[in-house]
């Protein structure tokens, strides 16, 4: 801490150009830390590895986006300022390119920001980083001395016992559709499909829950990311709301011009036993139904990466994802990237997915406005983090808004051909119980 304050003491003024400098630091909990550390806007990113863990808190530069049409400037923004620092923007965006109403009033469509103070695990190596930005030297003293106040003031506290009580409870819940509700919409839906309209849209849900105190949201996500391990975790923190989630679908990393992406869809429940698991497996493998709902998937994110490779690898055979409380069909596919090619065009082509929105895209778009009565800001849009050789992204399922002691809670389910209200409906409350045996256990 003592040669990080020194090094910042000595930085001068220099403008629109980075600061930045990092030390080595014994291994820390990044959620507890998180926790520990209020006051700030905070944000996190986990890899599904568990091989990169990026953790920050205050800002050294926000970036945001009010409409889709921005996107392109504010990534080709963040590759100017990172030039090259080993450091990273975390942040998303919306699922239909727009800035939130109501309870997503505080989120633009795109917003990332290169934190003040990171904490960075990789590869099992922590290191602590500071970030300083400014574009005139009034702004750099100030920014210089809020960020060597912040880092003075920084708890490294040991992390709470594994067993300690956890005392959060749920005492109310409401859910903004109903089965009778959910039963209508995919009777229409199907319509849609047998008129031939659309091969397929997904349908989501709200549920809120009100709980009996302030929910901590960061060991909330610690422990809603040990039931869903192998999961991406993210968070984002805007005043007092926390955008946070355990997502299982990559949407895809960039290392230079390798790309990897990956096509997650078709889901069953976990069996209670070994025995009923492997059936459920079966089931997921060899129905037609899910095979059908999966390969809409497979050939959309083919067609829409084929025009920025080179050539696509992928296996004949899909795999399946496991999760605490659900199941799904996977095939990882990669590529290699035609020279110039970046994020803003790799995101333009495969988000939405059809494992989150439908197919055809634009016409399931349509639909999703016309049919669902709440707002997805940026529940199944895009979460991850941008760095100058590397960026990777998750689709934002799996997700919560956090402020205070109210939670809301987002699932989806895709309706196609032979879909029936009952199993769909099921299939939704089975991936909310993903977050509700967090408050549960």
């Amino acid at each position: 801490m003592t040669r990080l304050l020194a090094e910042i003491d000595s930085w001068r003024f220099r403008e629109g150009e980075l600061l930045h400098a990092a030390v080595a630091i014994p291994a820390i909990d990044a959620f507890h830390w998180l926790e520990n550390n209020p006051g700030e806007s905070r944000c996190l990113w986990q890899n599904r590895e568990q091989t990169l863990t990026l953790a920050g808190i205050g800002i050294a530069v926000e970036l945001d986006a009010d409409t889709a049409e921005d996107y392109d400037r504010l990534l080709k923004r963040i590759t100017a300022i990172t030039d090259g620092r080993d450091t990273a923007f975390l942040g998303g965006f919306a699922f239909d390119g727009r800035s939130g109403e109501r309870e997503w009033h505080d989120f633009p469509a795109a917003r990332f920001v290169l934190p003040a103070i990171e904490l960075r695990q990789r590869d099992g190596d922590f290191r602590l980083a500071v970030n300083l930005h400014a574009s005139n030297h009034d702004e750099f003293v100030r920014n210089k001395t809020r960020l060597i106040t912040h880092l003075s003031r920084l708890s490294f506290a040991p992390p709470l016992p594994a067993d300690a009580d956890w005392s959060i409870r749920i005492t109310r819940r409401l859910n903004n559709m109903s089965f009778d509700e959910c039963q209508e919409h995919i009777r229409h839906i199907l319509e849609h499909i047998d008129q031939g309209h659309i091969h397929k849209a997904v349908l989501a849900r709200r549920v809120e829950l009100q709980l009996n105190e302030a929910l901590p949201g960061f060991m909330a996500l610690k422990r809603w990311h040990h039931f869903n391990d192998g999961s991406f975790c993210f968070a984002l923190e805007h005043g007092r709301k926390l955008f946070m989630g355990c997502s299982p679908e990559r949407l895809f990393s960039r290392e230079d011009r390798r790309v990897c992406t990956e096509s997650l869809a078709g889901t069953v429940r976990r069996g209670h036993s070994r025995e009923e698991d492997a059936r459920l497996e079966h089931t997921l493998l060899q129905d037609p139904k899910l095979i059908h709902e999966h390969d809409l998937v497979t050939r959309y994110v083919r067609e829409r990466l084929a025009p920025w490779v080179i050539h696509i690898d992928c296996p004949a055979q899909a795999g399946v994802v496991k999760l605490d409380r659900i199941q799904h069909r996977y095939l990882p596919i990669h590529g290699t990237l035609r020279p110039g090619v970046m994020d803003d065009q790799l995101l333009n082509a495969l988000h939405p997915t059809p494992a989150v929105c439908g197919s055809p895209r634009r016409e399931a778009q349509d639909l999703i406005a016309r049919r669902e009565t709440n707002d997805r800001g940026w529940y199944s849009g895009v979460m991850g983090m941008i760095s100058p050789r590397y960026s990777e992204f998750a689709v934002a399922i799996r997700s919560a808004l956090v402020e205070d002691n109210q939670v809301l809670c987002y699932s989806g389910v895709g309706i196609v051909a032979g879909s029936t209200p009952e199993s769909e409906w099921n299939e939704l409350e089975a991936k909310i119980e993903s977050f509700l045996a967090v408050l549960w256990s």
